[in-house]
């Protein structure tokens, strides 16, 4: 049959109708008795309507051309002729257990085509554990119109074919993916690339001075945003010229570090601002008269075992620093 012959019966069914025709109803034969179709009386009057199926007795029968749309649909829902199938034919194939997956061609397709939801649901299944070291698949669809397609087969594509990218959120999948190289950081942390590139790009940064190269091409609230997102970056003079300039310090007093001690009480002896420091140093006050009730119950400040906690403690923070 043809592709708009097998489209224009089924144009309005449902996912779960067309899951019911092809996967549960009618599965040992062309009749089937009416007490099984209790569920499915929505699919049984459109067949009825259409010349597809009819009663006979106490008994669902197809007709000739139900049998020829059932075969037709039996062999569209595993071709790359999918593609073209109604919407709700598509998405049952995507989104329904199926003995086998569909084939490689047939999932570009489907990457490719009309419905943003059908797409995202191809590109995810090329991606399954199966195809995902396929990187040639990642590579044709690394240039999909559709970004969230993109992000999908980002961490499994050639990074450089992301050099132009334009939406941040697949920037940050390709850097999740840990394929980004130096290529990579330069073009998406240049002044010459969007803020939100440069702000997903900023998990590739670790050199200091880098930092400040890019701080130095952004606006106060870019800064405070940028130094926000990474707070292993906001560390002393770096954070407070941010803040100073941001004019909206509160965010990053929260999370900067090493904050030099002028800065500190200048904090404390405002009356107005500076609330993101003060909270934390109140924090602090008390997490310290905390830790030297406990510590009574080491021999003093050179027991072993204190330092061994102490150093455990320390290399935890430093590793939930670096996430």
């Amino acid at each position: 049959m043809e592709i708009k012959e097998i489209n224009e019966p089924t144009r309005n069914w449902t996912v779960d109708e067309f899951a019911d025709f092809l996967h549960y109803r009618l599965q040992h034969g062309d009749r089937e008795s009416i007490r099984s179709w209790w569920r499915s009386t929505s699919l049984l009057c459109k067949l009825e309507a259409t010349g597809l199926a009819g009663l006979d007795g106490d008994e669902v029968a197809l007709t000739p051309a139900g049998i020829e749309l059932r075969d037709a649909l039996y062999l569209l829902e595993d071709s790359p002729d999918i593609a073209d199938a109604n919407l709700n034919l598509r998405r049952h194939r995507l989104l329904d257990w199926h003995d086998h997956a569909l084939d490689p061609e047939a999932l570009l397709r489907l990457a490719s085509g009309r419905s943003g939801k059908v797409r995202v649901e191809a590109a995810r299944a090329l991606m399954d554990e199966e195809n995902s070291g396929d990187r040639s698949l990642a590579d044709k669809l690394a240039t999909n119109p559709d970004p969230k397609v993109r992000a999908i087969v980002a961490p499994y594509a050639d990074p450089h074919l992301f050099l132009d990218e334009t939406a941040p959120d697949v920037i940050r999948a390709v850097v999740r993916g840990g394929r980004a190289d130096d290529v990579c950081r330069e073009r998406w942390t240049s002044p010459d690339e969007p803020f939100g590139i440069r702000l997903a790009a900023g998990a590739l940064v670790t050199d200091g001075e880098e930092v400040d190269r890019m701080l130095a091409t952004m606006s106060g609230y870019e800064r405070i945003r940028f130094l926000c997102k990474y707070p292993r970056l906001a560390v002393g003079k770096r954070a407070v010229d941010a803040c100073r300039v941001g004019g909206d310090e509160p965010l990053l007093e929260y999370s900067m570090t090493r904050v030099p001690d002028g800065y500190l009480r200048e904090a404390l002896e405002s009356k107005t601002d500076h609330w993101g420091l003060k909270s934390r140093v109140e924090d602090y006050r008390q997490a310290l008269r905390e830790a030297m009730r406990l510590e009574r119950l080491f021999a003093g400040p050179d027991s072993q075992v204190l330092a061994e906690i102490r150093g455990q403690v320390e290399a935890e923070i430093a590793e939930e620093e670096e996430r």
